[in-house]
C-alpha cells in the first residue's frame, strides 16, 4: 500500500501497489472529493522526501465536550501527536506551551467561547501563526464569516465526518509544509547572498590593496603618466605628472588632456599629429576594459629623447638574432614546400581543376622563395661588410 495525497483537497488516500503500476491506463479517483488523480500529480508524492510524516505534526483540540475530545484523540493519535483541552483557558495555556501546528477549536463553550479564544491566540505573538479550524454545530453564515475575520483558516460543521476532517487537516498541514520549505529556501538564499556579499567585499578589498600598491609604484616613477578617458579628459595622473602641472590631482581630473600636454610643453603624435617636431614626444598607450573594449589611453612623458631610438636598436638586434638562429631552418622549410608543391603538380598534371588553382600557388611559392633568399643574403652581406 502507498499513501497518496490528492492535489485538490489534500485527502490522504491509501492505494494498492498494483493500482499505482497501472496508473497510466487507469487513473485513481480521490476517496474524499472524487478528483481524478493522474500520473503527473501522483508520482511526485511517491517520493519519500515528499510524503508528510504526520506524526511529526501536533494537533490541539479545544472543546468542552469531553466525549468528543476523547473520540478525536483516539481516532487521530495513531497518525498525529494529539493534545486536548476542555476549556478555553486551558487551551490557551497548552497552545503557548506546546506550539501545535494546528488547533481545532469549538465555538460553543461556556465561559470563554471559541471566538474569544481565537482572538487571544492571534493577539499573542507566541501563538499568532498557529492555524485555527473552527468546529461548531451551528450552521449560520455569519458564524463562519466572523470566524474567518478573526483569522481562522477553515470551518467544519458538527457532526464531524472523520474522512472530511482528515482531508481538511491534511490540506492545512501541506500548506504548513510548503511554508516551512519556503522559509528554509528563503533562509538558505539569504545566507547565500550574505556569503556572496562577504566574498564581494573581500574581493573589493583585495582589488583596493592591489590598486593602492600599483598606484604607489606608478607614483614612484620619474616618468610623467597621464590617463585619459574616451572623451580625452584626464581621469588620473601619477605624482610626477601632478608636480609637472603644478595642480592638485582633484583639479586635473576632468581637464582636457591636450590642454595638460600643451601646458607641459609636450606633444603626442597620436593626439596632436601636427604639433611642432621640436617638442618632446610622449608614448601613447591605448587602454582596454575586461571585455577588450577601448576605455581611454595613457600618455607617458619621457625625459630621455633617445629612448625610442634605443628601443628601435634593441628591436633590430632581436630580429637579426632571430634570423641568425633560424636561417638554415627557413631555407629548408621553403625547399620542402616547393618540393611538395612540385610533386603534387606532377601527380595531378592532367587534372584541369588543379591546373586552374595550382599554377598561381606554384608561382607564388617560387616568388616567396626568391624574396626570402634575397632577404637572408642581404642581411648576411650587411654583416660581412
Amino acid at each position: 500500500m502507498k499513501v497518496i495525497f490528492c492535489e485538490e483537497c489534500g485527502g490522504r488516500n491509501n492505494v494498492k501497489d498494483e493500482l499505482l503500476e497501472n496508473i497510466g491506463s487507469q487513473p485513481i479517483v480521490c476517496q474524499f472529493c472524487g478528483n481524478v488523480m493522474s500520473k503527473e500529480t501522483i508520482i511526485p508524492h511517491k517520493c519519500p522526501a515528499q510524503t508528510i510524516n504526520t506524526l511529526h505534526y501536533h494537533l490541539l483540540f479545544i472543546d468542552d465536550d469531553v466525549f468528543h475530545l476523547q473520540l478525536m484523540k483516539k481516532t487521530l493519535e495513531k497518525e498525529y501527536t494529539v493534545s486536548i483541552a476542555s476549556t478555553g483557558i486551558h487551551g490557551l495555556d497548552l497552545a503557548a506551551e506546546r506550539q501545535p501546528d494546528l488547533i481545532l477549536l469549538d465555538l460553543n463553550m461556556p465561559g470563554m467561547d471559541g471566538y474569544e479564544v481565537c482572538k487571544r491566540l492571534k493577539e499573542n505573538p507566541v501563538t499568532r501563526k498557529i492555524a485555527v479550524i473552527f468546529v461548531s454545530a451551528r450552521d449560520r453564515e455569519d458564524d463562519e464569516c466572523r470566524g474567518f475575520s478573526l483569522g481562522a483558516v477553515d470551518y467544519i460543521s458538527k457532526p464531524i465526518n472523520l474522512q472530511i476532517l482528515n482531508a481538511r487537516i491534511m490540506v492545512q498541514l501541506r500548506i504548513r509544509q510548503l511554508l516551512d520549505q519556503q522559509k528554509k529556501q528563503a533562509e538558505s538564499m539569504i545566507q547565500s547572498l550574505q556569503q556572496n556579499s562577504m566574498e564581494v567585499e573581500s574581493e573589493q578589498e583585495r582589488l583596493r590593496r592591489e590598486n593602492s600598491g600599483l598606484t604607489a609604484i606608478l607614483d614612484s616613477l620619474p616618468e610623467k603618466i597621464l590617463v585619459e578617458d574616451m572623451s580625452h579628459r584626464i581621469s588620473w595622473a601619477n605624482q610626477a605628472a601632478v608636480e609637472m602641472c603644478g595642480l592638485p590631482l582633484a583639479k586635473m581630473v576632468g581637464m582636457s588632456s591636450s590642454e595638460i600636454l600643451s601646458h607641459s610643453g609636450t606633444a603626442c603624435d597620436d593626439c596632436l599629429p601636427g604639433a611642432a617636431k621640436q617638442l618632446p614626444r610622449c608614448i601613447h598607450l591605448p587602454l582596454f576594459d575586461e571585455d577588450g573594449e577601448p576605455e581611454g589611453a595613457a600618455h607617458i612623458l619621457l625625459e630621455d629623447r633617445e629612448l625610442p631610438t634605443q628601443l628601435c636598436q634593441a628591436a633590430e638586434s632581436a630580429i637579426n638574432n632571430f634570423i641568425d638562429r633560424n636561417r638554415q631552418a627557413i631555407k629548408e622549410n621553403l625547399a620542402t614546400i616547393l618540393f611538395g608543391i612540385d610533386a603534387i603538380g606532377s601527380m595531378l598534371r592532367n587534372n584541369k581543376e588543379f591546373e586552374t588553382i595550382g599554377r598561381p600557388v606554384i608561382k607564388a611559392a617560387e616568388q616567396l622563395d626568391q624574396m626570402v633568399c634575397s632577404l637572408l643574403d642581404f642581411e648576411q652581406r650587411g654583416k660581412d661588410d
